[in-house]
């Protein structure tokens, strides 16, 4: 038994190493090939946790432990009006992006592959360079995504970005599924059982930054029975002066409404964030925060939350993002009498960001 177990983490160590080699070797290929502009990123986001979970009759486990929140290579090319960019997750050795851009002109751009698309913006639309504002993602985001079948806030899809001197429009057709990767050939393929209909899951979002330092933004999913059967109504607002020094306060509030009626009966699902931010250094910010949601609105005493204090330091506050340390305490609240089941989160995040 310990020979295989051996035998499996070299394997898995074998595979992460090919496909690492492979994406470089793809990314420098491609460059010297079409003599395109290249741009390479790294981020790496490692953490220390203290953790408690309650599994009901007084059974109590404790965490204390290191791992790896984020791991990532992000590679783009431009050449002309086409930019490709491509995202590699080392911690678990898959593509998370792939897409290719076509600007038709500073205003409208084409996009098509695997992306974040119209959606949360509690979810994958801040990029996890800066836009995980305690520990991790809000769970608006994080459930919204799930409800939606993109639980890494991305799809396989085409969309059309645009702007106005007023305002930013997405308008999405995807697949639905975030794994749902369609490679018809002429013969049956892996996906071939899977009937999608004719028509696209369509997602719409409009966004606004008019009213500076407020940017404000809706979007909604419309729900398809061949695909994903739920509609989703998201909004956000977000207040983050432009000069963030010391002294400033910056605040986002989220929101999210689902219905899904993949069953016999309709389920509404949803919920909401708040959190602040106060810059009490240049080198220091901290911040409360809380985080609702009720997986079903018809029942009583199912919803629940976070309670979240956050304390960020920057190393270097004029490029804030490229290295940060953060700390979190994450106290999770429940209607449920029996409590919540893992109720106490302590971490403490370092973050490095190459580029």
């Amino acid at each position: 038994m310990l020979i295989r177990v051996q035998l499996n983490e070299v394997r898995q160590m074998l595979s992460f190493k090919r496909n690492t080699l492979l994406i470089a070797a793809l990314f420098l290929f491609i460059n010297c090939a079409l003599n395109a502009q290249a741009d390479f990123q790294f981020t790496v986001q490692s953490w220390g946790t203290y953790t408690t979970y309650d599994h009901g009759n007084d059974s109590t486990t404790t965490q204390l432990g290191v791992g790896i929140r984020r791991a990532r290579l992000r590679g783009k090319m431009t050449r002309g009006k086409a930019t490709a960019f491509l995202q590699f997750d080392a911690a678990t050795a898959a593509m998370t992006d792939a897409q290719i851009d076509y600007a038709f002109s500073d205003d409208l751009i084409l996009r098509m592959g695997r992306f974040v698309g119209p959606g949360s913006q509690a979810g994958g639309r801040t990029s996890h360079t800066t836009g995980f504002d305690f520990a991790e993602r809000s769970i608006v985001g994080r459930l919204w995504a799930s409800a939606v079948g993109r639980p890494d806030y991305r799809t396989y899809g085409m969309a059309i970005l645009g702007k106005t001197e007023m305002f930013n429009y997405e308008i999405m057709a995807n697949n639905g599924s975030g794994s749902l990767n369609l490679k018809p050939y002429n013969s049956i393929s892996g996906n071939s059982m899977t009937s999608t209909g004719a028509i696209p899951q369509l997602d719409f979002m409009i966004s606004t930054k008019l009213i500076r330092p407020l940017e404000l933004g809706i979007h909604y999913g419309l729900p398809n029975e061949d695909r994903i059967n739920t509609s989703a109504l998201t909004g956000y607002a977000y207040l983050k002066p432009d000069a963030y020094n010391k002294g400033a306060l910056r605040v986002k509030a989220d929101f999210a409404r689902l219905v899904d009626y993949s069953g016999s009966t309709d389920v509404t699902l949803g919920g909401y964030r708040v959190l602040g931010f106060y810059k009490i250094l240049e080198e220091v910010e901290i911040g409360l925060g809380y985080a609702s949601w009720d997986p079903d609105n018809s029942m009583d005493n199912d919803a629940f939350g976070n309670v979240l204090f956050g304390a960020n330091y920057f190393v270097d506050p004029e490029n804030w993002k490229d290295l940060q340390f953060k700390f979190v305490v994450t106290y999770k609240t429940t209607e449920d009498d029996a409590g919540a089941p893992d109720p106490l989160m302590i971490h403490l995040i370092s973050h490095i960001y190459l580029h």
